[in-house]
C-alpha cells in the first residue's frame, strides 16, 4: 500500500481565528475561544523521535537474529535434511557393492521312492531324501575396476550435493526472514506515524468545531478537517491490519508461536554504509565463487557424469570369481551315493555378457546425459539470473542511499515549513487549511524518510545475499 496517495491532515495547533472566515453580520458577536498555547514546535519534533524510540527494544528481535531463527522452522530445511539422510544411506549403499556375494542355502527335500536297480549283482538304491547346506562367494573381478569406484565417487558427491542444498536453503529461509523483518519495522513504523497524525486531527478539529460554533471558520474548512479525520482513521486500520500480516508472516518463518513478544531490537535510523563491490564482472565473479546454489550444481554434473561412467562398465563382459561348498545327504558327486553327508567344492572364473544389460545400459546412459545437460541449463540460467539479481541489487543500494539524502532534505523542508505555517498561524496570516496541508506534507516526509532507511537496509541485505556473503 503506497501511502504517497492517501492525505493526513495533521493539525497540532489552536487556531484562534481564521482571515477568510467573517462572522455573520446580523448575528450577536460571539465570545472567541481561549486561545490554548502551541508547544513549541521543537518539542513536537522531540516528542516523535521519543515514540519512535518506544517502538525500539533493548534485547529486541534483530534481523540477523531472525535471520539465524528461520533454518530451524523452515520446512523446506528439514526436506533438505532428510535429503541428506538419503543421499547418506546411497552412499552406504555404494560402499557395500564391494562386498563380495555370500549366498547360503539349506534345503531338506523329500523324494519320491524308486525301486532299487540290479546292476548284475550289484543294487543301486536311490534315497528318498535329500538334505543340503551350501555356500557361495562370488567376486565381480572387473566391476571393481570399471564400475564399483565411479559408482562410489558419485554417491559421495550426492552427499555433498545434499548438504550443500540443505545449507542454501537455510541461508534462503535466513534471507526471507530478513526481509519480512524489515517489512515489519517499516509497517510498525508507519503504523506510529498514522496514529499520531490521527491523535492531532482529533485534538485539532474540537478546536476547529469551536471556530466553527462561533462563524468565525466556514462550513467548508470544518467538513475538510472532519473528512481528514475520517481518512486518517482508515489509513491507521489499513497499516494495523498491514503490520499485523507481516507479523504474523515474520512468526511464521522464525518459528515464534502466538505468545512470543516480537519486539524490535534493530533500529534503523542510524546510518549505514554499503561495501563497495566494484564491476558488475567482478561481483559475478565472487557470486559464482560464493553461492551455494552454483556449487550444488556443479556437484551434481559431477555426480552424473560418475553415474555415466560407471553405468558404461555394463556394456562390457564381467569377470567374476566363484566359489562353492556344499555338504548334502546323499551328495550326487560321491558314488555310489551313500546315506551319509558328504563335502565337496567347486572353484572357478566366469566371463559373462548379457545382451540385455547392455542395452539397458545405454539407455540409462542416454537419460543421465540428458539430466546431466538439465543440470547444465540450470546453471546457465542461474548465472544469468544472478548477474540480473546481483546488478539490481547494486542499482538499489545506490538508489536508497540517494533516497536518504533527498527524503533528508524533503522532511527538513517540511518541518520548517510546517513551523513557518504555524507562526503565520498564530498571526492570523494562515488559514487552518493550510495548516492542514503542511502537516500532511510532514507526515508524508517522515514517512518517506523512514522508508528510505528501511530500504537501504534491504537493499544492502539483497547485495549481500546475491554476492553470497552470507554463506560465510
Amino acid at each position: 500500500m503506497k501511502l504517497r496517495h492517501v492525505s493526513l491532515a495533521i493539525l497540532a495547533g489552536v487556531v484562534p481565528s481564521v482571515a477568510l472566515a467573517q462572522p455573520a453580520p446580523k448575528a450577536a458577536p460571539k465570545a472567541a475561544p481561549a486561545p490554548v498555547v502551541q508547544a513549541p514546535i521543537n518539542d513536537e519534533l522531540a516528542a516523535f523521535d521519543k515514540d519512535i524510540d518506544a517502538l525500539f527494544a533493548a534485547g529486541g528481535l534483530t534481523a540477523d537474529q531472525a535471520a539465524s531463527r528461520a533454518g530451524a522452522a523452515s520446512p523446506t530445511v528439514r526436506r533438505r535434511a532428510a535429503e541428506v539422510e538419503a543421499a547418506i544411506a546411497s552412499a552406504e549403499s555404494a560402499e557395500l557393492v564391494q562386498v563380495p556375494q555370500v549366498t547360503a542355502k539349506l534345503a531338506a527335500t523329500k523324494l519320491s521312492s524308486l525301486p532299487a536297480l540290479n546292476l548284475g549283482g550289484f543294487a543301486l538304491t536311490f534315497p528318498s531324501h535329500d538334505y543340503v547346506a551350501t555356500g557361495t562367494i562370488s567376486v565381480p573381478l572387473s566391476d571393481y575396476l570399471l564400475k564399483f569406484p565411479k559408482l562410489i565417487d558419485a554417491a559421495k558427491l550426492g552427499t555433498e550435493t545434499a548438504r550443500l542444498s540443505r545449507r542454501s536453503s537455510e541461508i534462503t529461509a535466513g534471507q526471507d526472514a530478513r526481509l519480512a523483518y524489515y517489512e515489519l519495522v517499516r509497517a510498525r513504523l508507519q503504523v506510529l506515524v498514522a496514529q499520531r497524525s490521527l491523535a492531532q486531527v482529533q485534538a485539532t478539529l474540537g478546536q476547529v468545531q469551536a471556530l466553527a460554533d462561533n462563524q468565525r471558520l466556514s462550513k467548508a474548512d470544518l467538513m475538510r478537517v472532519q473528512s481528514q479525520e475520517a481518512q486518517a482513521e482508515q489509513v491507521v486500520d489499513q497499516l494495523q491490519n498491514l503490520a499485523d500480516l507481516r507479523e504474523e508472516q515474520l512468526r511464521l518463518l522464525i518459528g515464534a508461536g502466538p505468545e512470543d513478544k516480537l519486539a524490535l531490537g534493530e533500529d534503523v535510523r542510524p546510518d549505514i554504509t554499503a561495501a563497495q563491490a566494484g564491476t558488475l564482472d567482478q561481483m559475478m565473479g565472487t557470486a559464482k565463487e560464493q553461492r551455494l546454489e552454483f556449487k550444488v550444481l556443479d556437484k551434481g554434473i559431477a555426480a552424473k557424469e560418475k553415474q555415466r561412467a560407471s553405468e558404461k562398465a555394463n556394456e562390457l563382459p564381467r569377470l567374476s570369481a566363484f566359489a562353492t561348498g556344499d555338504y548334502e545327504n546323499p551328495n550326487p558327486r560321491v558314488f555310489p551315493s551313500e546315506d551319509k553327508f558328504k563335502f565337496t567344492w567347486a572353484a572357478g572364473v566366469q566371463l559373462t555378457w548379457a545382451l540385455n544389460d547392455a542395452l539397458v545400459s545405454r539407455t540409462t546412459d542416454r537419460r543421465l546425459l540428458a539430466e546431466t545437460d538439465e543440470l547444465r541449463a540450470d546453471r546457465e540460467n542461474l548465472e544469468r539470473g544472478t548477474r540480473i539479481e546481483v546488478l539490481a541489487a547494486q542499482q538499489a543500494v545506490a538508489l536508497a542511499q540517494h533516497a536518504l539524502k533527498t527524503t533528508a532534505k524533503g522532511l527538513a523542508a517540511a518541518q520548517e515549513s510546517y513551523r513557518v505555517r504555524r507562526e503565520l498561524l498564530a498571526a492570523e496570516r494562515a488559514t487552518a487549511v493550510d495548516l492542514v496541508d503542511t502537516e500532511t506534507d510532514l507526515t508524508r516526509a517522515r514517512i518517506a524518510s523512514l522508508n528510505a532507511r528501511v530500504d537501504l537496509r534491504v537493499a544492502v541485505a539483497q547485495l549481500s545475499h546475491a554476492l553470497g556473503n552470507d554463506t560465510k
